[in-house]
Formats: structure tokens, sequence, C-alpha cells
């Protein structure tokens, strides 16, 4: 009894030959091995029918459902790979967009500083186009200032005569009431 009670145990073991199980489903697929059939002649051997019966069935179900434990577990181990995987991905992009963060702001200030060398070299373009007007409106100028100069120039031997005759004719009219 204690044998047949452990006998389950021997089948999760996988100690039990698969031939056992293969010879004895003829004796099952006979009509006359059932627990009602047998419990006529014996109680005990009707016990012991029905043990076979189930013991043959749990034996199947182990069967048939140990690849789907093993499938299951492969499974498990590849969600663990892929998970593991996965959080080192994961950890991959936030540290590149970390990077990234600072490679926009590095850029942003590379844009910034570019706009404003651009505002700056089109405020200087802006002076200069002004100043270059101003120099060719005040080109025709030059030729009127260096008539002057000259012109001063001569005034400037006369200065003396002037100033001699201005200071005569105020000397002159100064006592003079209008």
């Amino acid at each position: 009894m204690e044998g047949l009670n452990e006998f389950k145990s021997v089948i999760d073991e996988d100690r039990v030959k698969k031939e056992n199980f293969a010879q004895i489903r003829e004796t099952l697929a006979r009509e006359d091995f059932n627990k009602e059939t047998i419990g006529t002649k014996s109680a005990a051997a009707a016990g012991l029918c029905d043990w076979i019966i189930n013991i043959t069935i749990y034996y199947d179900v182990v069967v048939s459902v140990e690849p789907k434990k093993a499938k299951a577990a492969a499974a498990k181990e590849e969600l663990e790979i892929a998970n593991t995987k996965k959080a080192a991905m994961e950890q991959m992009v936030e540290e590149l967009q970390a990077k990234l963060a600072i490679l926009m702001a590095d850029f942003q200030k590379a844009m910034d500083e570019k706009n404003k060398a651009e505002a700056e070299a089109a405020r200087c373009a802006k002076r200069l186009d002004s100043a270059n007007r101003l120099v060719n409106a005040l080109g025709s100028e030059s030729e009127r200032w260096n008539n002057a100069i000259v012109q001063l120039g001569n005034d400037l031997d006369c200065v003396i005569g002037d100033v001699l005759l201005a200071s005569s004719f105020v000397s002159y009219v100064g006592p003079f009431s209008k």
C-alpha cells in the first residue's frame, strides 16, 4: 500500500519506463477491465484496477504537461533575458537622452551665438553702407573744399591789410553819432 501511495512521486521523477505504460494500454482498452466488473470478483482487485486506471491517466497528464512545463520554463528564461535586455536598452536610451539634452543645449547656445553674430554683421554692413553713401555724397564736396582752401590761402595774404583798414575805419567813425 505504501508503494502504491508513493508511486505518484516515482512518476513525477520520471523513473517509470514508458514501455510499462505502453504495455498496459492493451489491458486498459478491454471492456471488462473496470472497477465495477472487477469489483464483482474482489473489492481489493477493484481498488487496484481503479488505481491502475487513475495512475495511467495521471501519467498521461504528466507526460502531456511536462513538455509544456519545459516550454513555460524556457519562455520564462527568455522573458527574463528579454527583460534584462530591455532594462539595459532603457538605461542606454536614458543615457543617450541625457547626452542629447546636453548636445541640444550646446546646439541652441551655438545657434544663439550665430544669430547674434549674424545680427552684428548685418548691423555693421548697414553702417558700412551708410558710411559709403556718406563718403560718396561728400566726394562731390571735395572739389569745393579744395577750392575753398586755395581761396582761404589767398585771403590770408590780405588779412593784415583788411584788419588795418577795418581798425582805421572804426577809429574814424567812433566819435560820430548816427
